[in-house]
């Protein structure tokens, strides 16, 4: 099972337009961020077949050898499932270049206390707990610091790749974002190709109900992607969201006349975290 997941996705500037087309380019099983957590749990479950099989059906036959990966490369309790994820950094010019980010680091609150940093590869692999919501957090120095929506595996998933943004375009990409605030990004995608207007991104309505003091932002179609007065989504699907406070799990209501857009898809519960000074990131699937 592979997907993609982009934290830039969010964009009101240059860089931008092909940020926000990378993060819609995730797969059915939903954007991928929460992997990171799994990377928290991870990098350590290193090639022991037998001891990751143990570990993945809760069934280790060595008491102390599971207390001993539960201290050092889980996150939460077994039963527990195989995540993989490869941190690169972005290239603006070119998205197809995928060069490896060493030293980035997962974390989350499934797990307190636990950090993994990635090799030189850039990978990440780990144990976290089956059928148990989670999100994760994924740091670099020099980049912007990235929140998974909340996500529930039942199944193996590696093969992650997450690309981060330079932290030195942070303010072209997010402005007013900074370490004491929020901001959700939003990337719709289509479920099916030829569906008519509900294969086109634009058009769509975001909100989060019960919270009146969040701002929701619309980003043009242009190749450097603007602020727009439309009220709805360009065919980019590009939105934002800012004014929410630090600490809390929202849902979002979505809407195109015609047409369904969910958040709730494959590992993806809906819910998406936010913390300050974390870009929280989350797609919206639209279908007929």
């Amino acid at each position: 099972m592979v997907a993609r997941a982009s934290l830039c996705a969010l964009a009101a500037g240059a860089v931008a337009a092909a940020t926000l087309a990378a993060f819609a380019a995730c797969d059915q099983h939903g954007t991928i961020l929460a992997p990171p957590e799994a990377g928290a749990m991870d990098a350590s479950v290193d090639g022991d077949a037998t001891t990751g099989d143990a570990e993945s059906t809760g069934d280790a036959s060595d008491a102390g050898t599971v207390e001993e990966l539960r201290a050092a490369d889980v996150c939460g309790d077994a039963p527990w499932v195989t995540l993989g994820i490869v941190v690169v950094q972005l290239n603006i010019g070119n998205l197809d270049a995928a060069t490896p980010l060493p030293g980035a680091t997962f974390t989350s609150p499934l797990c307190p206390g636990l950090v993994k940093t990635s090799d030189e590869a850039g990978a990440i692999e780990g144990l976290v707990s089956k059928d148990v919501p989670f999100y994760g957090r994924l740091q670099a120095q020099g980049y912007v610091s990235e929140l998974a929506p909340e996500e529930i595996f039942d199944a193996d998933t590696t093969g992650i790749k997450v690309e981060m943004l330079s932290s030195f375009l942070e303010g072209i990409v997010f402005p007013g974002f900074d370490a004491g605030s929020t901001v959700i990004v939003i990337a719709a995608q289509k479920l099916e190709d030829d569906a008519g207007a509900c294969s086109s991104l634009d058009g769509i309505t975001f909100s989060v109900p019960g919270h009146p003091e969040a701002t929701v932002y619309y980003l043009s179609a242009d190749s450097i992607p603007q602020l727009t007065d439309a009220g709805v989504t360009s065919t980019r699907g590009l939105a934002a969201i800012t004014g929410l406070a630090g600490g809390q799990l929202v849902t979002l209501d979505a809407g195109k006349t015609g047409c369904h857009v969910v958040f709730v898809h494959g590992p993806l519960t809906g819910r998406v975290p936010l913390e300050n000074g974390f870009a929280s990131l989350m797609p919206a699937y639209l279908s007929p």
